[in-house]
């Protein structure tokens, strides 16, 4: 708790010096040429747009049948955020980890686990998450360039009876830029700490009806190279440890982002190639042998027409296709005689997804607005291949690095087909009331069925208030690793595995005052058939888990050019079986972020994520995973110059000493657990043509 107490009121204080009357009090032609805002337009402009996730048509989020949360483009920027993640973290319930191989964990509403599959990903309503892991975070969209992001909408707790699998715990949808947002060419050139550097540039222009946007972003950074004293092989004697050594987190990343539009006609597309280190490594070893690629692209052609005000028809086909082709270091050269020159395999293989949906609209009668869908999709996964310099399942080596497929292979070719049938209802029982049922049919060729509803009761209490009940399940299918894992000592593959399920029930309380917005929110919910590794290593369902919290948020527009944001999480995730907190889930965080107008030219934005403590799983000596703070500040410096923007950041502004959870439980790997990052900076200059 000492991080807590010293750097709270170091913010407070910087909260002290934003209030500055030189800054409060500036002339009225600056307030509206700047703010172009009352206190009310100021709150406003943060809270109140429309989303389109929880009910695939746009709907307010008062009357969403959802706790949701948005984020804007605008505060994109203010926030100075690099990537997707640094989006997220903003969210109390949401909480972003790294583990000892690199992968971004997203942990929301108390379920954190090393791929994050639980948490469906879409941009612009296409979904992102892979058949191999069931993420999109884990390998490709962590680091998501945010530039052409016009905002982020994140629906809480299940969406399985619209979107299918993997909308287990949540949905993000991340909503591009339309050709009226951009109207022109901008370009972006940014730079910082770790040897980053990175390019951006966004267009987009309607020509009569062709509407065309189009984004290319490029990155590379050598990233963090933060000191790990001691790895798992510095406790094995008969092993030369690499430690005290640096972690791997370079990063070269190349995105290009295609949407156009005629009419009716809609095609959009994406191409990531990516490649990335591995921090300390797979084995807990820091190896300096790895070399993480993945290239990622997909395209997606719809056809859209409303026959009448009541009665409207979207289809579209979509193709994905996400290709790993990745080596990973095991042992570094000279860790033992066995392997001089390091003990390494690459693992490759290519994963295809072919699909369309149709869906219709049609407004039953005045207040009845019902949305029936069906959906087919082709998942094949070929090209599987291992090659290593030793045996998978002896670690005896085989004297040269060389294809390993045809006996030894990591995973398998495979293929599914998915069909899905969906149904929701939206009726206006009263002005003020508001009632959401849906259901969703989906049939997996190689496991079965799957059926969730949901229901949700949004009632307009007044123009201030409105309170929200909502229940809804969701499932998870398995995904190809753990279904087909095979011929390694770390997991194995179980065929039979049957899909995760959770039982969700939520009540969310909204109230406006004048300068001021509160909300609550309280959720349950159970998860049953979790898939876990037995002793044996092998994909089993087994246990279930209860989780409860409690999230809070207040904005307050303190003046017409300052905005104060709190958001407060409690949540306690238990595993039901062993009756035990659920590992490396905090109970409480507390985020607050300040945005402050500076006069004619400047916007400052000061953002304090807390992390309580984190419980480690039975059998870890070590005490809890130490809470901590960080602290963000970010000056926009704006209209001095026309079209340019010039924007600063200092991340961890305190150089607050923070780890990770080393989860290796008992055996202890890393002792000191993963480091992260200390005080970082970065500029960047944008300017649009």
């Amino acid at each position: 708790m000492r991080t807590f107490r010293l750097s709270v009121p170091v913010f407070f204080a910087l909260l002290f010096c934003f209030r500055n009357n030189a800054w409060s009090e500036a002339s009225p032609d600056v307030n509206i040429e700047v703010t172009a805002a009352t206190a009310d337009d100021l709150l406003m402009f943060y809270e109140e747009n429309e989303l389109v996730t929880a009910t695939k048509r746009s709907t307010s989020l008062r009357r969403a049948p959802a706790i949701a949360s948005i984020i804007s483009a605008a505060e994109i920027k203010n926030m100075g955020a690099r990537n997707l993640m640094d989006i997220l973290k903003t969210i109390p319930s949401i909480g972003i980890s790294i583990d000892e191989f690199g992968r971004s964990l997203v942990e929301v509403r108390g379920v954190r686990t090393q791929a994050s599959e639980k948490i469906l990903f879409m941009l612009d309503g296409h979904k992102l998450n892979d058949a191999w892991t069931g993420s999109a975070v884990a390998n490709v969209y962590n680091d998501l360039p945010v530039e052409n992001i016009r905002q982020v909408e994140i629906i809480k707790g299940p969406g399985s009876a619209l979107y299918g699998s993997n909308a287990f715990v949540a949905v993000v949808n991340i909503v591009t830029k339309d050709a009226d947002d951009t109207d022109g060419i901008e370009v972006t050139g940014s730079g910082g700490s770790y040897g980053t550097g990175k390019v951006n540039i966004t267009g987009g222009k309607v020509f009569g009806k062709l509407s065309i946007v189009a984004s290319g972003d490029y990155i590379s950074s050598e990233g963090a190279r933060l000191t790990v004293p001691k790895d798992y092989l510095s406790s094995i004697p008969s092993m030369t440890s690499a430690a005290p050594g640096k972690t791997s987190q370079q990063l070269d990343r190349g995105d290009f982002f295609l949407k156009t539009s005629y009419g009716d006609w809609s095609l959009m597309g994406q191409y990531v190639n990516k490649s990335r280190g591995a921090n300390i490594g797979i084995n807990y070893a820091l190896t300096g042998m790895d070399n993480l690629r993945y290239e990622n692209y997909w395209s997606e052609l719809a056809y859209k027409h409303a026959f009448s005000d009541s009665f409207s028809v979207k289809i579209r086909g979509y193709f994905d296709q996400f290709v790993l082709d990745s080596r990973v270091g095991f042992l570094p050269p000279a860790a033992t005689a066995a392997y001089p020159g390091g003990m390494y395999a690459t693992t490759q293989l290519t994963d295809r997804n072919i699909g369309t949906e149709l869906q219709a609209d049609y407004d039953v009668f005045k207040g009845n607005h019902a949305i029936l869908g069906f959906q087919y999709e082709n998942i094949n996964q070929f090209d599987v291949k291992l090659l290593a310099n030793f045996n998978p399942l002896t670690s005896a080596p085989l004297g040269q690095y060389q294809d390993i497929s045809s006996n030894l292979n990591f995973n398998k070719n495979a293929s599914r087909d998915v069909y899905a049938l969906y149904l929701q209802d939206e009726w206006a029982l009263l002005s003020s009331l508001q009632l959401t049922t849906g259901v969703r049919y989906d049939h997996y060729s190689d496991f079965g069925d799957a059926v969730n509803p949901r229901v949700g009761v949004v009632w307009e209490i007044n123009e201030e208030a409105e309170l929200k009940f909502l229940y809804g399940q969701a499932f998870r299918a398995p995904n190809f690793k753990e279904l087909y894992d095979q011929n390694n000592k770390v997991s194995i593959g179980n065929p039979d595995l049957k899909p995760e399920k959770i039982d969700t029930y939520e009540a969310g309380f909204g109230y406006s005052f004048t300068k001021v917005k509160l909300n609550m929110s309280y959720f349950f919910s159970r998860i049953y058939n979790m898939i876990d590794l037995d002793t044996s290593k092998q994909y089993i369902n087994k246990g279930t888990a209860e989780i409860h919290g409690l999230e809070a948020g207040a904005a307050a527009a303190i003046s017409s050019q300052t905005l104060l944001r709190v958001g407060y999480l409690h949540q306690n995730a238990r595993d039901t079986v062993n009756d035990i907190a659920l590992a490396w889930v905090p109970n409480d965080r507390i985020t607050t972020s300040l945005d402050q107008e500076l006069g004619r030219y400047f916007h400052a934005r000061a953002d304090v994520v807390w992390t309580g403590s984190r419980p480690r799983p039975v059998g870890d000596p070590r005490t809890e995973s130490s809470s901590y703070t960080t602290v963000n500040l970010t000056i926009v410096a704006r209209n001095f110059i026309d079209n340019l923007e010039l924007t600063g950041t200092v991340r961890n502004l305190f150089d607050e000493r923070q780890s990770d959870p080393d989860t290796s439980g008992a055996l202890n790997k890393i002792p000191g657990d993963l480091p992260r990052e200390g005080i970082s900076g970065f500029i960047s200059a944008s300017y649009k043509f």
